[in-house]
């Protein structure tokens, strides 16, 4: 497939090993240490391209889907408590200046790796490179910079801008501290401003991954979002945050500017609208079922089982294939003709039998082996029961608003009345566990079945060597918790999004199906982006109506201003988003620059089913149960801390509050 041969690419036209064999850089080794045989890295087109592709490479790490990264500690998930990754770090409020979970080091060296490029393609004159060759590799440079650059002030705030190869020799005096907030926006704006003249409206498959004109639009629109938010618009947490011995010209000592200013707003709109418009025109669309059903009969999947649509009637079979295109919008790639993907990369460790997505994704147990072994997963995706309640019932409201719903006292009760747990078996395919489905599960939207896998449902048609696996959480044989086991978070849910419907293991273990791209921009952001905008401005029927886009594909009922007496038009909009953008690594930043964090992320308010129990009866599971975790929040984790080592060694540095 040309993608896949494409992203061997990165892999295989690398740098010499010469040029990354380096030791490891601090803060002030932020571009490697020049080489006696620079000159070969641009002798041809092949070996600058190579260049170019290793200040690429950092991309497929730092990035929201890695299971281990910080963004995946805010709310939609818990990962099992004893697995002691760095998101934990941040979950547990354990983050220190001592460790480096937000990969300052890794994003400034990256940073170097682009200025480097940048220095050589001046001096020299590769083969077979031409003039508007190397205005297309600068511009893509210029992207890269601003990506990096926007990655460390997500994580860590106002943080030094590095705009060019900086002297080896130079004093630590002279290296940059920390600019303004606004600053650093401005800086990163116009480099993706500077990359979108250049730059080519979309990419041929072949070079899938590279940067863009609508890519640069698209971030320029996020960028200029998280600057209008309350966080870094007059609300930052720590009024006496600013630089000791550092200045910005027209700022100061400043860091954050603490009032309010509507022109950021209004900033963000016209950024959020020329976005859209720059997608749309080269040819994006949402993805739809028509698409996933040509996927779908390529591959051999069936549609999925979904309780209380067991009949084989139209609509239950129009609803079913809804919920496979959710299944499919967050797997297919562009090969697949998905064309809602802006911007995807195919990330570290993201083989099909690699952590990410799939390995840490399954149920432990997904099947028994001729050996009498088995094959699966680590069950590391554990959504929690807030997750499950932010998703809608199948009338577009949430569970605790919707008077067509069950209500509350029956959520966690049989849907199939006077049934009875199955007995306990090591059989997978037992479906007499859906008589375990409470009524909490039923009559959900479509992008819950879709993402969320829970107790008595089916995960997967054909995971089982073609066969279904069917899931209970209450059974130590199975899919529930045994003693001793540490792949287990107990929630009462897993998750299916990111994992391919096709995906399969055979009675060997092997596992085989198809490989995602994962989405780093994709079009359904850009119309919650707007519609975040138009709400902040007061414009409400055109947030209403750049939502409903987004809630007409998902199947659920289009929002009227009367529909904004149950919940208002930002609630509407941010919860739109949590489910939508579930496990893209949106919330982390989304709730930070809310400045809600601390009511939503704190102890005490993440809740699952009652899934540490071994082996616990139908009624012991199904009970909502403070998740057994050490989370807290302090307000210092609204940033990401500078290593220690670093603030040691840039005089000018400050370090983030609190820490």
């Amino acid at each position: 497939m040309e993608i896949l041969k494409y992203i061997g690419r990165f892999i295989k036209m690398m740098l010499p090993a010469c040029l990354l064999s380096l030791p490891a850089c601090s803060y002030l080794d932020v571009i490697p240490p020049a080489q006696a045989d620079y000159e070969d890295t641009m002798k041809d087109e092949a070996t600058t391209l190579a260049f170019l592709f290793t200040a690429y490479s950092y991309v497929a790490d730092v990035n929201p889907f890695m299971y281990t990264n910080i963004e995946n500690s805010a709310d939609e998930i818990v990962h099992p408590k004893d697995w002691g990754i760095a998101e934990q770090e941040m979950l547990f409020g354990n983050i220190s200046a001592s460790s480096d979970p937000a990969k300052w080091e890794n994003i400034y060296n990256y940073i170097g790796y682009v200025h480097y490029f940048t220095e050589q393609l001046e001096k020299l004159n590769p083969v077979g490179v031409t003039e508007e060759d190397k205005n297309q590799y600068r511009a893509e440079a210029h992207f890269l910079e601003a990506y990096y650059h926007f990655r460390a002030l997500e994580a860590f705030g106002p943080c030094p801008i590095i705009p060019a190869k900086m002297d080896q020799n130079i004093s630590k005096e002279e290296i940059p501290g920390r600019s303004h907030f606004d600053y650093c926006v401005d800086y990163i704006v116009g480099k993706l401003d500077d990359a979108a003249q250049v730059l080519p409206a979309v990419r041929d498959i072949a070079d899938l991954g590279r940067a863009d004109a609508t890519i640069c639009k698209c971030l320029k629109a996020r960028v200029l979002l998280y600057a209008a938010s309350p966080l870094w618009n007059g609300s930052f947490y720590n009024k006496s945050w600013q630089n000791s011995h550092y200045e910005i010209p027209e700022y100061g000592n400043a860091l954050v500017s603490m009032t309010y200013d509507k022109a950021k707003w209004d900033r963000a709109l016209a950024a959020c609208q020329e976005a859209l418009n720059a997608a749309e025109s080269a040819g994006y669309k949402l993805f739809d079922i028509k698409t996933a059903n040509q996927i779908a009969d390529r591959q051999n999947v069936p549609l999925p089982f979904i309780p209380g649509m067991e009949d084989d009637t139209e609509d239950n079979r129009e609803f079913k294939e809804l919920v496979r295109m959710f299944q499919y919008l967050s797997t297919a790639t562009e090969g697949d003709n998905n064309k809602e993907i802006i911007w995807g990369q195919i990330t570290k460790d993201s083989k099909v039998t690699d952590s990410n997505p799939n390995i840490s994704r399954l149920p432990e147990r997904c099947i028994k082996k001729s050996d009498n072994s088995w094959a699966g997963g680590y069950s590391g995706w554990a959504p929690t029961l807030n997750a499950a309640k932010r998703f809608y019932t199948i009338n577009g409201e949430l569970p605790e608003k919707d008077t067509h719903f069950y209500p509350e006292s029956q959520w966690y009760t049989r849907y199939h009345e006077g049934a009875s747990s199955p007995e306990k078996t090591e059989d997978l395919g037992d479906s007499n566990v859906q008589n375990d489905i409470v009524k909490f599960n039923v009559n959900r939207e479509a992008r819950y079945y879709a993402w969320i896998a829970f107790d008595g449902g089916q995960y997967s048609p054909i995971l089982r060597n073609g066969e279904p696996l069917w899931l209970d959480f209450k059974n130590s044989k199975t899919n529930g918790n045994r003693s001793g086991l540490r792949n287990a978070a107990g929630t009462g849910f897993l998750t299916k999004k990111f994992v391919t419907p096709d995906l399969k293991y055979n009675n060997t273990g092997g596992l085989s199906g198809s490989r995602i791209r994962a989405p780093f921009i994709r079009l359904a952001e850009l119309y919650l982006n707007l519609a975040e905008c138009y709400a902040a401005l007061d414009r409400t029927g055109d947030a209403l109506a750049q939502l409903n886009v987004i809630r007409q594909r998902a199947g659920v009922k289009e929002l009227t201003q009367n529909d904004l007496s149950t919940m208002s038009l930002t609630e509407w909009i941010r919860n739109e988003r949590f489910v939508e953008l579930y496990q893209e690594g949106h919330r982390y930043y989304d709730v930070r620059r809310w400045c809600i964090a601390p009511d939503v992320l704190k102890a005490g308010v993440r809740y699952g089913m009652n899934g540490m129990v071994i082996d616990p009866s139908f009624e012991e599971f199904n009970q909502p149960t403070l998740i057994n975790q050490p989370i807290r929040w302090n307000n210092r984790q609204y940033l990401a801390p500078i290593l220690n080592s670093e603030i040691y060694s840039n005089p000018q540095l400050v370090q983030a509050p609190g820490y």
